[in-house]
C-alpha cells in the first residue's frame, strides 16, 4: 500500500473560526435574561420588603447626618400617662378637661389647631350635668379662634364613621372634620401618606388633608420625609391644664400649628424608621400624633420625595444587567460591588434632593448577573 506523503503526516486540524454574530447574540441574550429576571423580581413582595428596609436605612442615615431645614411651627399637646393619671375622670368623660385645653390654646391665637381625640357619640349630661356644655364651649372657642379640624374616627367593626353628638357635629360641620387614618405597609411601618381617602362618594380628607385646606395651602402627598425638621415641641396635657395665666400658653402656641392627641408609651403607636418624638428614646415606634405632625410638616413643605416612574426603573435595571458582560466571574463580582456602591451613594443623594429610586431590585439584578456569569463558567463547553 502506498504510504502517505511526509508532508501529509504533519497536516494540523485547525479550529473553525467563531462566528462574531453568534457571540454578539449570546451576549445580548444574557443581558436581556438578567434584565428580565431583575424586572420579575421587582414585582414580587420580597422586592418591596427589601426596598422598604433600605429606605428606612436611608432615613436613619440622614437623621444621624442632620435634619433638613424645615419651619419649626408645630407644637404637640400630648395625652400621656401622666396626664391620664392627673385627670380624675375616665377619658370618655374628659369634657371639661378637653374643653379647658381647647379654650386655652385658642386664647393664645395659634395658626391652626387639630384635635385627634374622639368626640363623644352622645350626651353625658345624665351622668354629670354640664359636661356637654363644657366641651361645647371649648370647641366653640377653637372654631372662633381660627382654622380648627377635629378627627373623624372609623369604627373598625362597621368600617363606617363613628357618630358624633349632634350639637358638636352641628358646630363643626363637615368642613372641620378629617379622617383619623394613617397608612402602614405590611410590616407595620408608615412610609407613605395620602391627604384624601377614597370613599363611595369620591373621597374624604384626612385630618392632615383637611388642615391643609383650612390653612389654604397647596400640599403634596407621597413619601413621608423623615429627615425633615427637628423633633417637635411637646407640651403634656396635664401641664397645659395646670397653667394659671395666659402668658405661657401665648409663648407656646401663638402663631403655631397645635396638634392635640395621644402620646402614650403603649397603645396607639405606629412603626417608623425615625422617631421625631424628642421626649422618647424608642426609635422603632412613635405616637400617632407625632406621625400626623410629620405628615403635616412634609405636606405643608411639599417635601414628599417623588418616586421613580416605572420606565426609569426598567432602564436602570437594564443598565445594571450589563454587568453580566464582564468575562471573568471574579471581575464580574467586583464590578457588581462597585456598581452597587455607586447606586447606594446615588440613591442617598437623589433622596436628599427629593427623588426616590428603589434600590432592592437593582441590587438583586447585580446579584443575578454575578450568579449567572459564575454558572455559565461552570457549564460552558471547554
Amino acid at each position: 500500500m502506498r504510504s502517505l506523503a511526509p508532508e501529509a503526516q504533519h497536516v494540523k486540524i485547525r479550529a473553525m473560526p467563531r462566528d462574531p454574530g453568534a457571540g454578539s447574540a449570546t451576549r445580548a441574550f444574557a443581558v436581556a435574561a438578567v434584565a428580565i429576571a431583575g424586572l420579575v423580581f421587582s414585582l414580587t413582595p420580597l422586592s418591596d420588603r427589601i426596598d422598604n428596609a433600605l429606605l428606612d436605612v436611608q432615613w436613619r442615615a440622614f437623621a444621624r447626618l442632620g435634619a433638613q431645614q424645615a419651619p419649626d411651627d408645630i407644637t404637640i399637646v400630648g395625652i400621656d400617662e401622666a396626664s391620664v393619671r392627673a385627670i380624675p375622670e375616665p377619658p370618655a368623660l374628659w369634657h371639661a378637661a378637653m374643653g379647658t385645653a381647647l379654650a386655652r390654646i385658642a386664647a393664645a391665637r395659634p395658626r391652626a389647631v387639630g384635635l385627634d381625640f374622639p368626640l363623644p357619640e352622645r350626651s353625658y349630661d345624665g351622668l354629670k350635668p354640664g359636661l356637654d356644655r363644657a366641651l361645647f364651649d371649648g370647641l366653640a372657642s377653637a372654631v372662633e379662634g381660627g382654622p380648627f379640624v377635629a378627627a373623624l374616627n372609623i369604627d373598625p367593626g362597621t368600617r363606617g364613621a363613628r357618630l358624633i353628638h349632634k350639637p358638636y357635629l352641628a358646630l363643626l360641620g363637615e368642613s372641620r372634620l378629617g379622617l383619623s387614618l394613617t397608612a402602614s405597609d405590611p410590616d407595620g411601618v408608615a412610609r407613605r401618606y395620602s391627604l384624601v381617602v377614597p370613599t363611595e362618594d369620591g373621597g374624604f380628607p384626612t385630618l392632615e388633608g383637611r388642615m391643609c385646606r383650612a390653612l389654604k395651602t397647596e400640599c403634596s402627598e407621597g413619601l413621608i420625609h423623615y429627615a425633615l425638621g427637628r423633633p417637635f415641641t411637646y407640651v403634656p396635657l396635664k401641664n397645659l391644664l395646670a397653667m394659671k395665666d395666659d402668658e405661657l400658653p401665648r409663648r407656646l402656641f401663638r402663631d403655631r400649628i397645635v396638634l392635640v392627641g395621644e402620646a402614650l408609651a403603649h397603645g396607639g403607636r405606629v412603626g417608623v424608621p425615625v422617631n421625631l418624638a424628642g421626649w422618647e428614646t424608642d426609635a422603632r415606634t412613635t405616637p400617632g400624633i407625632v406621625l400626623r405632625a410629620q405628615i403635616l410638616r412634609t405636606a405643608l413643605a411639599r417635601a414628599a420625595p417623588r418616586e421613580a416612574p416605572a420606565p426609569l426603573r426598567g432602564l436602570v435595571l437594564s443598565l445594571a444587567a450589563l454587568v453580566v458582560l464582564v468575562r471573568e466571574w471574579r471581575m464580574t463580582a467586583l464590578t457588581a460591588f462597585l456598581v452597587a456602591l455607586a447606586a447606594a451613594v446615588g440613591g442617598m443623594a437623589a433622596l436628599r434632593s427629593g427623588f426616590y429610586m428603589p434600590l432592592g431590585s437593582i441590587f438583586a439584578t447585580l446579584l443575578i448577573a454575578v450568579v449567572g456569569r459564575a454558572s455559565w463558567r461552570r457549564v460552558r463547553v471547554p
